[in-house]
């Protein structure tokens, strides 16, 4: 017997997740929903390379996975509180797409590649600034393509 969605949920122009993976059966996913399953596994491999009070946010509704990070400053014995210059790491929709699509194996090969590229990302970043209190430095923008995340795996 079918579920009744919320009535909050019906739109006559739009298929929700409910009505969409009813009506194609299951297995069939969005990739929205695929966005929303490997972002908590991006945001680790970021969170591990970075330092423990790092802020971490991953802002939703654009094509590409986006992921915000900064941390505390300890080199500033005047603002004990500063932030580092934030990074935003732009993941394809390509990408996910190809990421998704690759066997264990092949994410498990994305991942270390993925890792590595951060890693060099990082060591040539320089999180300090001269922003004064209350102003946000502008972010620095890393963008991650299929092929810097997947290789030629799916070429």
């Amino acid at each position: 017997m079918p579920r009744n969605p919320p009535a909050a949920r019906v739109r006559a122009h739009r298929l929700d997740s409910w009505d969409y993976n009813d009506a194609c059966g299951p297995g069939v996913r969005r990739l929205e929903d695929s966005m929303k399953d490997y972002g908590a596994h991006f945001r680790q491999l970021v969170e591990l390379q970075l330092p423990d009070d790092s802020r971490i946010l991953m802002p939703r509704g654009g094509q590409d996975m986006m992921i915000l990070a900064s941390w505390r400053l300890t080199a500033d014995s005047f603002r004990a509180s500063k932030r580092s210059r934030m990074i935003r790491i732009v993941i394809s929709e390509e990408a996910i797409q190809d990421y998704a699509r690759g066997s264990d194996g092949t994410r498990l090969a994305s991942d270390q590649r993925f890792v590595a590229w951060l890693k060099r990302q990082l060591s040539a970043f320089d999180p300090n600034h001269d922003s004064p209190l209350g102003v946000e430095p502008s972010p620095v923008t890393w963008p991650v393509s299929t092929m810097a995340l997947n290789g030629n795996a799916h070429a």
